[in-house]
């Protein structure tokens, strides 16, 4: 996993430092110069108003945004055990007579209590961190956090470390606490913090003191208190790089309201693999529920067109038929109500109900007669004694039964009954 370090300076200026490191072990400076090569950009210092141009290198890498201390306050505060969950509203108002803006206006982070108990706090505009926050989200730059330059230096073993550079020193010592200033208010803020730490019975010892820099620090050195400490320079040729190297836990100022929300990339991904599984199954049954509705339409204009034609073969006299099931179903209920109609069916079924077997014996034509109320069936039976059977069984149930003679037809013989009742 690559990072992603933005030096973003202070907040008035044009330009800001970029820096791309791995999560292996190995040479900073060799490593952002051969990731860098892949996405064509040949200087570490561009434009605040060209941010978007590391929005590809961004989508890789986690992404951290480096302030200047100058515009963070930097404070400790003894804060007591109880009440942790009160603390962020508690903090503003401890410090309110540090500040000289209002702290309704600034946004508070801090971390855990350090060795000397007290709670790191850092503060910040929220008009400006709301101002970077939507700057790279219009740059489609996600950040991971947020920190301050200061802290991003490890406290030394003993005595004071610090950066130095054209603008600002950065120092740290070895009870953590931390400070920053110009280089050339350096020697007489560290004196007057010397005199504030002396006591009488206090011996003058030569206190230790490890300068980093790009440049000769000669000048630097000659401007401290004489015999009160113990200089060694070390020359960088990357000031920026070995501030990443410290891999010191910063406070990040993305706490709160503005913590950036946690996703697990793997969940996420196969979720998204399953939904666009389920967004397919779900279209090819929408387009195959599409082509079965329109199929099914066409068949069913193809069956009304069958039901008007069938209507009009069976009543050639009407003219408008608008619903021909209707009409059909309205015509049944009238051969029920009808004294006629209903002898005809009530014979038609008492008739039908004694076919009980159609491979012996079944009708081929139907006539009915309405005048002398008859019924007259045309049947082939299989052989005259199912014949007879089927014409005792009408007169048992009460019908009154003629027989015409029965002819050769095949296999089977062929009759004429009629059935009264």
């Amino acid at each position: 996993m690559t990072k992603l370090v933005l030096f973003w300076g202070e907040k008035d200026d044009q330009l800001f430092h970029w820096r791309l490191t791995h999560s292996q072990k190995n040479d900073p400076s060799k490593t952002s110069d051969l990731l860098a090569q892949n996405y064509q950009l040949e200087s570490k210092e561009i434009l605040k108003a060209d941010l978007a141009c590391l929005a590809d290198m961004a989508q890789t890498s986690s992404v951290t945004l480096v302030l200047s201390s100058i515009d963070i306050a930097t404070a400790q505060v003894e804060v007591p055990n109880k009440a942790q969950r009160l603390l962020r509203k508690a903090i503003p108002y401890m410090l309110e007579d540090e500040f000289a803006t209002s702290v309704d206006d600034l946004f508070f982070a801090f971390s855990e209590r350090n060795a000397n108990n007290l709670l790191p706090v850092r503060a910040i505009e929220r008009n400006y961190l709301e101002s970077l926050l939507e700057l790279f989200r219009s740059a489609e730059i996600n950040l991971s956090e947020i920190v301050v330059d200061i802290d991003l230096l490890s406290p030394p073993q003993e005595g004071i470390k610090l950066t130095v550079s054209d603008s600002q020193c950065l120092v740290v010592d070895d009870k953590n606490e931390r400070w920053h200033c110009h280089p050339d208010d350096f020697s007489w803020l560290i004196q007057k913090q010397i005199s504030l730490d002396d006591t009488d019975e206090a011996l003058p010892v030569a206190i230790s003191m490890d300068i980093y820099s790009e440049q000769p620090s000669d000048k630097f050195i000659h401007r401290l208190p004489v015999g009160r400490f113990a200089p060694e320079h070390h020359q960088q040729d990357d000031l920026l790089e070995f501030m990443i190297t410290q891999e010191q836990k910063s406070i990040n100022l993305l706490q709160a309201e503005y913590e950036p929300k946690k996703e697990n990339a793997k969940l996420t991904s196969f979720l998204l693999k399953v939904a666009s599984i389920a967004g397919f199954v779900l279209i090819t049954h929408l387009v195959y529920q599409g082509i079965n509705i329109y199929s099914l339409s066409k068949q069913k204009q193809q069956l009304d067109t069958q039901k008007i034609t069938l209507y009009k073969q069976a009543f050639p006299g009407t003219k408008r038929i608008r619903n021909p099931e209707k009409s059909m179903r309205t015509y049944i209920k009238g051969l029920g109500s009808s004294s006629g109609d209903g002898d005809f069916l009530s014979l038609l079924t008492s008739s039908s109900e004694m076919l009980t077997d159609l491979s012996k014996i079944y009708p081929t034509n139907i006539n009915y007669d309405n005048t002398r109320s008859e019924l007259r069936l045309d049947v082939i039976a299989s052989d005259l004694v199912i014949l007879d059977q089927y014409a005792l069984a009408l007169t048992a149930s009460g019908h009154q039964v003629e027989k015409s003679s029965e002819t050769k037809r095949g296999d089977g013989y062929s009759s004429r009954l009629i059935i009264r009742k």
